[in-house]
């Protein structure tokens, strides 16, 4: 790794155009999770299950860090909506696995996709030049990211303790 900047003007100015930059994305998550009529919470199981299909709701709970009855109420409402299935565990019948539906699938497709031509858009409109430094730029963030997660692996709890 290398040297870390150690300028505050510089990191806070990074800091700053960083959310700005973030905050550009909000108006377009919130139209579709509102068009969806789904939470934040709803949405991380969706995609949680996308990833790891068959999670039990202890594993949601834990992932997402509530409570098993919160996490029951999320999942209850995506059953409704015929986003997720719960499925017996054919091997030890104590447990309940928890897929997408193909409504559930298609939903996750859908946000990516949205997501993914909503930023292309904003990316074409950069240079060549721009996008390559761009590229280094989130390089070196990610670089840097797994570094301090490797040595403070809950940072949340680091930087807000006792909220996680």
């Amino acid at each position: 790794m290398t040297t870390p900047s150690r300028s505050k003007p510089t990191v806070e100015e990074a800091l700053r155009v960083f959310a700005e930059a973030m905050t550009f994305f909000d108006p377009f998550r919130f139209r579709a999770w509102g068009e969806l009529g789904l939470t934040t919470a709803q949405l991380r199981v969706m995609f949680f299950l996308r990833e790891t299909p068959g999670a039990t709701a202890g594993e949601l709970a834990s992932r997402l860090s509530v409570t098993p009855p919160t996490i029951s109420g999320i999942v209850d409402r995506l059953v409704r909506l015929d986003l997720v299935r719960r499925d017996d565990d054919p091997n030890d019948r104590r447990l309940v696995r928890n897929y997408l539906t193909e409504s559930g699938a298609s939903c996750c497709t859908r946000l990516e996709e949205g997501g993914n031509e909503f930023t292309r858009r904003i990316l074409v409109e950069m240079t060549d030049e721009e996008l390559k430094s761009l590229v280094d730029g989130l390089l070196a963030f990610k670089r840097a990211s797994d570094y301090v997660q490797s040595r403070e692996p809950n940072l949340a709890e680091v930087v807000m303790p006792g909220t996680v």
